[in-house]
């Protein structure tokens, strides 16, 4: 009764503390243990933290990450990846990552999906839960028909492509009497997305309208670009956090998503009408569109039928299959033709690959008018045969790589994973190895590729791009006939669509990009159409000089603006290549 008396007898700012004093200490002590807890991966002091050694704070290492990854990444590989030691690093946002060293690749690569999870990462990180939904993030089951069906496939899908590629070349470049500037990014994105889309929905009268409609195409991009640009946003925020966020974050992909469905509604009826024929009896399997679109139309048919009835759930399934065939393909086309004429001088590459697409493809001819899609043919054998333009590819992404970490896995074993040098990540840690360093690391490549000697360049080391580097071990080796383990064949490892230690653009193991061999066979006859069409060549002032890449956020991006020219030829049409400089845009934009 004393107590109570005296309580009220304080004046009101002593109740007030204390009231607020033990509130507030309760508060921070709830929101250390948040913190702890739900928002912060707890790491092992036997981690190395990157900039400990040198007193940088771990803020001032992020935006270094930010500003200069390529500089930090070559530091990480020298002097911890070589020495086989596991290291903490900041990425974008409020993000850290683990870069295991490139001798644990294949030992990563093993590791089960309970333990390290290769779709795990890859929902974090392009955050299909919030821009796509949760089911179109955690049961992919169109990717695993890409995996399973498209190779048998392949060669009636260029079939369906080839057409696409040649007169795609010619309406977006047009056929001018003189020269004629042209951005080359956005006619990259034209050319390409017009074939990808060929590959995905365009064997049937509706599905070759939406193809070659640049409306639908740029539309398909903007979906892409508001994705991306969604993920963006999260990677700031907290995994804990983003569900609260991640509904705001993605308001500006349903607007881009029901434009989408508006322009393919009308094809979805003609696909739907078609599995419902076959269903009923009324039309042969022999009838069937020979494109990714309708064997999603059909398995959903056999297995999700509650999807297949659903306008809305097949437009999102061919944004998540737009997703994975679309954005980084064309900045792989954006690079090569900057490598292939950048390359020209020094090595005639141009001439090379086109006697090459003349024997290959048009029968000996190297005259350009006579590219007829109906009588040129292409097969998945030609294009593997096609074994310089494969090289330029491969020394392509080789050299100019667009991912700075490849094989990530999020670590998903509530026990942890403990590394090869016996250090144990939590659960929740995200792991990978760096790419572009492993890439261009002389002693990493192969033995076949380090002579030089039939080249024409004064260098061909292992951060310079070499077109042919791939191509003169594969042709020496089809030359010799007494070579018989060193076929071609055998040599498979060399090829564009391989993966191995020292070439990572499409990751490694049994979660290897099961779209690589279409990407193969895309680009080169995207890169045969322009180069059998148009001369392609930089200006005077750029000395015959390719401008480097510019290395932000982890990524490696080609120079943003530039402008290419087009004339006209008595055989063969000119194109002018001429290039700006660098626009500075967030990662998430460029992906």
């Amino acid at each position: 009764m004393h107590s109570l008396i005296q309580y009220h007898t304080l004046p009101s700012w002593g109740r007030l503390l204390q009231i607020a004093v033990p509130g507030a200490a309760l508060f921070i002590i709830v929101s250390w243990w948040l913190h702890r807890t739900l928002l912060t991966t707890r790491y092992p002091k036997n981690l190395p933290r990157l900039g400990q050694k040198e007193g940088v704070s771990w803020k001032d290492m992020r935006q270094r990450y930010m500003d200069d990854s390529l500089s930090m990444f070559n530091h990480i590989y020298e002097n911890y990846s070589k020495k086989g030691i596991a290291v903490l690093i900041p990425v974008f946002g409020s993000c850290d990552e683990v870069i295991l060293p490139n001798s644990s690749l294949q030992w990563l690569a093993r590791q089960p999906d309970n333990v390290a999870s290769s779709m795990q990462a890859q929902i974090d990180n392009i955050c299909l839960d919030y821009t796509l939904g949760h089911e179109y993030a955690h049961d992919p089951w169109g990717g695993e028909l890409v995996k399973t069906g498209l190779n048998p496939t392949l060669d009636a899908v260029c079939a369906v492509m080839n057409p696409e590629a040649v007169a795609g070349v010619d309406d977006v470049l047009g056929q001018p009497d003189d020269w004629k500037e042209i951005p080359l990014f956005p006619t990259c994105r034209a050319l390409l997305g017009r074939v990808t889309l060929a590959f995905t929905l365009g064997d049937s009268p509706e599905g070759r309208k939406l193809c070659r409609d640049p409306d639908f195409v740029a539309v398909c991009y903007a979906v892409l670009d508001a994705m991306l640009g969604a993920a963006g946003d999260l990677a700031g925020v907290r995994p804990a956090l983003r569900p609260l966020y991640g509904v705001w974050a993605a308001r500006p992909v349903k607007a881009k998503l029901a434009d989408m469905r508006r322009r393919f509604a009308p094809l979805y009826r003609e696909r739907l009408a078609l599995v419902d024929g076959q269903a009923a009896g009324e039309k042969k399997a022999a009838e069937e569109p020979r494109d990714l679109l309708q064997m999603l139309m059909r398995h959903a048919a056999a297995h999700r039928p509650r999807e297949l009835r659903s306008l809305d759930a097949m437009t999102r399934r061919l944004a998540v299959s737009n997703f994975g065939s679309m954005h980084q393909s064309v900045l792989t086309l954006h690079n090569l033709i900057l490598d292939v004429v950048g390359s020209d001088a020094g090595h005639g590459t141009v001439s090379a690959l086109r006697g090459e697409v003349a024997r290959v493809i048009l029968g000996g001819s190297s005259d350009a008018d006579v590219y007829d899609p109906a009588t040129h043919t292409w097969t998945r054998a030609k294009a593997a045969a096609l074994v310089r333009a494969d090289s330029c590819a491969r020394e392509t992404q080789r050299v100019h790589s667009f991912l700075g970490r490849a094989v990530q896995r999020r670590v998903v074993a509530p026990s942890g994973l403990v590394t090869e040098d016996g250090v144990r990540l939590p659960r929740g840690a995200m792991v990978s190895v760096l790419t572009h360093q492993a890439q261009t690391d002389g002693e990493l490549l192969p033995a076949e590729t380090c002579d030089d000697s039939s080249s024409n360049s004064s260098s061909s080391g292992p951060e310079v791009y070499d077109p042919f580097r791939f191509a003169r071990p594969r042709l020496a080796a089809a030359a010799d006939t007494d070579a018989g383990a060193q076929r071609p064949a055998a040599l498979g490892h060399l090829s564009f669509a391989a993966t191995g230690p020292d070439y990572l653009p499409f990751s490694h193991g049994r979660h290897a990009c099961p779209g690589r061999f279409f990407v193969d066979v895309e680009l080169k006859m995207v890169l045969a159409a322009l180069l059998m069409k148009y001369d392609v060549e930089f200006p005077e002032d750029y000395g015959g000089k390719r401008p480097p890449n510019v290395w932000f956020a982890g990524f490696g991006i080609p120079p943003w603006r530039r402008r290419c020219g087009c004339a006209g030829g008595v055989q063969r049409r000119r194109a002018w290549c001429r290039l700006g400089g660098c626009k500075a845009l967030s990662w998430y934009r460029v992906l």
